[in-house]
């Protein structure tokens, strides 16, 4: 394994999507309390807001990864660091709103239920994958205008040519003769 053909950015990714994968696996993801019971329950059957993310992290990581074992990967998309830091900020945002969504909404047993430390720990290392891919996405001199350009210029290559028109004869057809 060869870490130098990695960025720094491919680094905190692969790190982030193998440690969030770890992390849904630790019991502590959502506690409940009552009196003298407690119980807790990781984060496969806790919902697709928790386990979605972290299998998004966790392939996008491999899939950087791959070169440092010396695996090619011929994805035109991952040709460059800018392109792999904008993809991984994309995820990494994506991740942290679907942890929100289900932090939000977690099933609370009133005062006594919640996300616990599993969960927290879940966040932050999305949070600190999204900040890493938008430095790394500056730094290679990436701005989210050159993004907006980008697909403005999709969409108009992709876009259907108008139609040719015609030109018009300038005598009128002839009427066939009366029998």
């Amino acid at each position: 394994m060869d870490l130098s053909k990695l960025g720094r950015t491919e680094q905190v990714l692969s790190a982030a999507g193998i440690l969030l994968f770890i992390f849904s696996f630790l019991p502590s993801w959502f506690e409940v309390s009552i009196v003298s019971f407690s119980a807790d329950a990781w984060s496969w059957p806790s919902g697709f807001n928790d386990w979605f993310p972290i299998l998004l992290l966790f392939v996008y990581g491999i899939v950087l990864a791959l070169p440092a074992f010396g695996v090619a990967v011929n994805v035109p998309t991952l040709a460059s660091a800018v392109n792999r830091a904008f993809i991984g900020l994309v995820l990494s945002a994506f991740a942290v709103l679907l942890f929100a969504i289900q932090g939000l909404t977690y099933p609370s047993a009133g005062s006594y239920g919640g996300p616990s430390w599993g969960y927290f720990g879940a966040l932050v290392i999305a949070l600190a994958a999204g900040v890493q891919s938008y430095l790394g996405f500056t730094q290679q001199g990436g701005t989210f205008a050159q993004i907006g350009e980008g697909f403005k210029a999709r969409t108009q290559a992709a876009a259907p040519a108008p139609p040719v028109q015609q030109p018009e004869d300038p005598q009128p057809p002839v009427p066939p003769a009366a029998p």
